[in-house]
């Protein structure tokens, strides 16, 4: 005959099997039946002013989504991934070159999840005023930062002249010292940061706009526009284990976030919320008519155009033009595989 249980036998056996499931590593969560939770590493950049405006709003609390903000500052771009490597970060906003980057050297398997904005109509080549053409760029001083949209930027506007990296001298700084570098003389030309343009401008009444995003679909030379996307990322094992929350967060920044700064009735509210938020803590703090313009000559995308880019051939074909860049300069170790990379049904 077989025994029942006693209550305090069924007790520890209950308990024995919650901590079995806990060993499942279940996020917390998801065992206590709360809202779903994501952790964004953020750089004081306008996307993530979009996102502190959703926050403000209460966008995210409403879509049951619990978001916790890390911060990082100065060159935070490495350091997000790499904290997104050890596992402490869910999603974050990059360039797709840094994305690339993390992507060649292993140490990430992450996915392309959105697109947070794009910010390549903005760049440009600044130059000393004596510089009136990119031919004259060639051995002249061109200072940026290496393995960036900025310097991918470059490289391509110098092909569109039938031009390499080797025919200028090019100054590998850090944005911030390349355009102080131009500042002070030192340098005779550099592609600024997307506020630094403005910023350099202001200081430096007699800087050229040598070089402009729209530049690359008219004569001489190909007339293929120039891509460069900043995406939101996040690790493979968190699009396997936490798709609600990105579903969550993707759906509030896409969906309500970027409407709001776009509707012509909220866009003074929106810009003047996400300038604030830039500025917090900054020693030399834009303008908000510097904002504005950056803001709206920047792609920022709504659900639908978002899904359509993402899935397009040219999306591919862009970071696929990038990955041959890195490769050709040697700061992918090897091809990229992009296969599998781009997760589109998160929208």
């Amino acid at each position: 005959m077989t025994r029942r249980p006693t209550s305090s036998r069924r007790r520890q056996l209950l308990g024995l099997a919650a901590a079995s499931l806990g060993s499942l590593a279940l996020p917390a969560s998801m065992a206590r039946g709360a809202s779903p939770s994501l952790v964004i590493g953020q750089l004081r950049n306008p996307v993530a002013g979009v996102c502190a405006l959703a926050e403000q709003k209460g966008w995210f609390k409403d879509a049951g989504l619990d978001l916790r903000t890390e911060l990082f500052t100065g060159a935070g771009g490495p350091k997000l991934l790499q904290a997104m490597g050890g596992g402490s970060i869910g999603i974050g906003s990059v360039s797709a070159t840094a994305a690339l980057l993390a992507l060649g050297s292993g140490a990430v398997p992450l996915r392309i999840v959105s697109i947070s904005t794009d910010p390549a109509p903005v760049f440009a080549i600044l130059s000393a005023p004596e510089i009136d053409s990119v031919p004259k760029l060639a051995g002249k001083k061109v200072a940026t930062t290496a393995g960036t949209g900025l310097q991918y930027f470059l490289v391509r506007a110098l092909a569109k002249h039938g031009m390499t990296l080797k025919d200028v001298e090019f100054v590998n700084l850090p944005v911030g010292d390349a355009q102080a570098a131009f500042l002070a003389g030192r340098v005779d030309a550099v592609v600024p940061s997307l506020t630094g343009r403005y910023y350099v401008r202001t200081l430096r009444k007699d800087t050229r706009e040598l070089f402009t995003h729209d530049a690359f679909t008219r004569p001489p030379g190909p007339t293929t526009p120039f891509e460069d996307y900043d995406v939101f990322v996040a690790p493979a094992s968190v699009v396997q284990s936490a798709a609600p929350a990105l579903r969550a967060f993707l759906s509030v920044y896409h969906g309500k976030a970027v409407p709001f700064l776009r509707n012509p009735a909220t866009q003074a509210d929106a810009i003047a919320a996400i300038t604030r938020y830039v500025n917090t803590e900054q020693k030399s703090p834009t303008d908000e008519a510097a904002m504005r313009e950056q803001l709206l000559k920047s792609g920022f995308f709504d659900v639908a155009e978002t899904q359509r880019i993402l899935r397009s051939d040219g999306f591919r074909a862009g970071l696929e033009d990038q990955v041959r860049f890195l490769t050709d300069a040697k700061q992918a170790p090897a091809r990229i595989a992009l296969d599998g990379v781009i997760v589109a049904d998160l929208l």
